[in-house]
């Protein structure tokens, strides 16, 4: 009976380790998701707040020409938020491949 309760934690242990891995990516991921999102919507409230005071052509002109600076906010805010996803994942292959590893090198010989 020892002999199975042993054998069992020598397989619950790496399941263990993986899916706290595993939750632990999906809670980075998701507060990178929700930092970016939370960014582009502050960004369309502060432009509705904006646009919202436009009363005249000269207004108009200068919302418009204001575009292009948040234009280029959100492209490079795109081009961060794409740089960072990218960082997460090929940092997320490392360490589940470490995981990989250092579970069936358990399983293998310990």
């Amino acid at each position: 009976m020892y002999q199975m309760l042993a054998l069992m934690g020598k397989w619950v242990a790496p399941l263990q380790r993986t899916n706290q891995f595993v939750v632990e990516r999906a809670e980075q991921w998701a507060a990178l998701r929700m930092d970016s999102l939370k960014a582009h919507v502050d960004l369309g409230v502060a432009q509705v707040k904006v646009a919202l005071k436009v009363t005249d052509p000269h207004g108009l002109h200068e919302f418009t020409d204001s575009q292009f600076a948040v234009l280029s906010f959100v492209g490079h805010r795109m081009l961060d938020d794409g740089r960072l996803l990218a960082e997460w994942g090929a940092d997320s292959y490392r360490q589940a491949d470490r995981l990989a590893r250092q579970n069936l090198l358990g399983l293998l010989f310990g």
